[in-house]
């Protein structure tokens, strides 16, 4: 068997584990959007290292839903309020402060809510982040790979993981190490960790727009620029959101 077959062959089995075990907190997770959008909240996209996939994957994505906003550090970066010396420093992501600073550059309504993704959960960034939504009354959701967490030492000073704080965690459910072909010489490669969490972060998207069309309620899906007509309703969707979406 080619190794690109033995990949696509792990690619099925990790989708169909996440389709048999990660539904009820899919479903629960497009509950806590669909109450977030109704408050006119926004849900708070925070990724970082290969986390930011998934908020790529979530937002302001054509075919997926308008209210998500991605808290970003390349902004800051851009702003020369962090310099590109430090936002590449491998500790990096250790320092909690980094939370509010991050947190800070954006319009962040209190009726907001936050969906952080990281892979191990323990980045003291991350950690000090759930701790800032929950401190501020928001629904915090983690997407994490559980596998990774129970071998993850957290660096923020509590000690705590962000499955300690969040009020959801959906698991990937990746192996750890993210390795999933093994070559002839015994050396293992390909991840599939983020497949997973785009997975996952479609199945919600999915969910939400069942869950909102059988109540009788319009659902803000954003059009591809390339359709005719895209632009006229893609503001139309977006303009309350104005300076909360696209805010840096």
């Amino acid at each position: 068997m080619n190794n690109m077959r033995k990949y696509f062959d792990v690619v099925k089995k990790y989708l169909d584990l996440i389709e048999k075990t990660s539904g009820e907190s899919v479903k629960k997770a497009a509950e806590m959007f669909i109450e977030c959008f109704e408050q006119d909240g926004i849900v708070q996209l925070i990724g970082i290292k290969h986390g930011q996939e998934l908020s790529m994957e979530l937002g302001y994505r054509a075919g997926g839903l308008m209210p998500f906003h991605r808290v970003g550090v390349a902004e800051v970066v851009m702003k020369g309020q962090i310099s590109p010396e430090e936002a590449a420093d491998p500790g990096f992501y250790d320092d909690p402060a980094l939370a509010r600073r991050l947190l800070d550059n954006y319009n962040i309504y209190p009726n907001d809510m936050f969906l952080i993704s990281s892979s191990g959960g323990g980045e003291a960034v991350v950690v000090e982040a759930a701790m800032i939504g929950k401190q501020e009354g928001r629904k915090v959701i983690a997407v994490v790979n559980m596998n990774e967490v129970r071998q993850t030492k957290s660096t923020h000073p509590s000690g705590k993981n962000v499955v300690d704080i969040a009020d959801l965690v959906i698991d990937t459910q990746a192996p750890y190490p993210d390795l999933n072909v093994e070559l002839p010489d015994g050396q293992k490669m390909c991840q599939i960790n983020t497949i997973c969490g785009n997975i996952i972060a479609q199945m919600i998207t999915a969910e939400t727009y069942r869950m909102l069309t059988e109540q009788g309620k319009d659902c803000p899906i954003l059009l591809s620029v390339n359709v005719k007509g895209a632009d006229a309703h893609n503001r139309a969707i977006s303009d309350r959101y104005e300076g909360r979406w696209n805010s840096v």
